[in-house]
C-alpha cells in the first residue's frame, strides 16, 4: 500500500546501511514500495557485477519488477569498478530519480560508497605502476595476508575498513603513503573535516541504520550460506571461475569465490569451504560494524525478529 500523500514533496534521498546480513535491503524494499515512488540505489561492490547473484545475494527478478533497483547487477565481472565509477554513477541516478519527483532509497554496506555520497570524493595521488607491481610480487610470493600485514603495520585505521583479500584497495592505501608520507585515513579524515558537511545537492538526508543482535546476525549468516549452496553457489563459483575472472579484479574478492576455489582444487572439503565461508562473512560483518560506528549521524533500528519489520517502515514512514 503507497504512502507517498502523506511525505513531503522537498527534495529528500534515503540512506539505509548496516552489515551483511542483517536485512537491510529487505526492508529498503518495503519501504520503497509504502512510500510508492521511490527507487534503490545499490551501495555493495560486489552488487554492481553481473553473474554473481547468489553470491552477492542479489534481489529476486520478482522484487525488481516491483521496485526500479540501480546499479545492481551492472558492470562485467572483469571490469575495475572504483569508488570514483561509483560515486559518479550513483549521484546520476540520485539526479534522476528527484527529477522524476521520487525518493531515491540508497542500501548497502560498502562504506567507502556511502561515504564517498556523503562526503564527496577524496582526490588521492596518481598511481605508480612500478610500487604497484613491487606490492604484487609480494601477494603472489607471499599471500595477500603479508601485504595487509604491511598495511595494518602503516595505517590500522584504513586496515579496519579494507578486506584483506581486495589486494587492490589495500596497495592503493600503501601507496597513497609512499607518495604523500600520510596515512590514507589521516589525509580522508583531513578531507572530511574540511568540507564540514555533507552534500546538499542530494537535498535533505535521512540516516538510518539496519543491525541485529550478534548471535542472530550469526545465524541468518549461517542460514545465508547453507541457502547460497541451495541456490547454487558452486555452479556460480565454477561458471566465473572459467569465464575469465582475474584473481586481481575487484569481482573476485566477493567472499565465496576464494572458499570454493580451494574446495574445487582439492584443497579444502565442501564442509571445510563452507565452514570457512561462514567464518569469512563473520569477520567481514565485525569489518562493516566498526566502519559504521564511524557515523555518528545515523539512527539504527534493532531488529530482534522480522514480525517487527512492519512497525519500524511505520516509523520510517512518519520521519521522512
Amino acid at each position: 500500500m503507497s504512502s507517498s500523500g502523506n511525505i513531503s514533496r522537498e527534495n529528500k534521498t534515503i540512506f539505509i546501511v548496516g552489515t551483511t546480513a542483517t536485512g537491510k535491503t529487505d526492508i529498503a524494499h518495503q519501504l520503497a514500495l509504502r512510500i510508492g515512488n521511490a527507487e534503490i540505489i545499490s551501495a555493495d561492490s560486489m552488487q554492481v557485477y553481473r553473474n554473481m547473484p547468489v553470491l552477492t545475494a542479489m534481489p529476486e527478478e520478482n522484487k525488481r519488477t516491483e521496485v526500479i533497483y540501480h546499479l545492481i547487477d551492472y558492470v562485467d565481472i572483469t571490469q575495475q569498478y572504483s569508488v570514483a565509477d561509483y560515486y559518479r554513477d550513483a549521484v546520476d541516478c540520485i539526479k534522476n530519480i528527484h527529477a522524476q519527483q521520487k525518493i531515491p532509497i540508497v542500501v548497502g554496506g560498502t562504506g567507502m560508497y556511502v561515504r564517498s555520497l556523503l562526503y564527496g570524493i577524496f582526490e588521492s595521488p596518481p598511481a605508480d605502476t612500478a610500487f604497484r607491481s613491487e606490492m604484487q610480487e609480494i601477494v603472489e610470493k607471499k599471500g595477500c595476508e603479508a601485504l595487509f600485514h604491511i598495511l595494518l603495520q602503516q595505517d590500522p585505521v584504513a586496515a579496519q575498513s579494507i578486506e584483506p583479500r581486495n589486494v587492490r584497495r589495500v596497495i592503493r592505501a600503501l601507496e597513497v603513503f609512499r607518495h604523500t608520507g600520510k596515512r590514507l585515513s589521516e589525509l580522508q579524515l583531513q578531507w572530511h573535516q574540511e568540507l564540514n558537511c555533507y552534500h546538499h545537492q542530494f537535498g535533505r538526508l535521512v540516516l538510518w541504520g539496519i543491525s541485529r543482535p550478534r548471535p542472530l546476525l550469526y545465524q541468518r549468516i549461517n542460514f545465508r550460506v547453507d541457502t547460497m549452496l541451495k541456490e547454487g553457489l558452486l555452479e556460480e563459483v565454477n561458471f566465473l571461475l572459467s569465464n575469465g575472472i582475474e584473481h586481481n579484479s575487484t569481482a573476485y574478492q566477493a567472499l565465496g569465490i576464494r572458499e570454493m576455489r580451494d574446495y574445487f582444487s582439492g584443497t579444502l572439503t565442501l564442509d571445510g569451504a563452507v565452514e570457512l565461508l561462514k567464518r569469512n562473512t563473520r569477520r567481514f560483518a565485525k569489518r562493516q560494524l566498526t566502519w559504521f560506528a564511524r557515523e555518528k549521524d545515523f539512527s539504527w533500528y534493532v531488529v530482534t525478529k522480522d514480525s517487527a519489520i512492519p512497525k519500524i517502515i511505520d516509523n520510517m514512514l512518519t520521519l521522512i
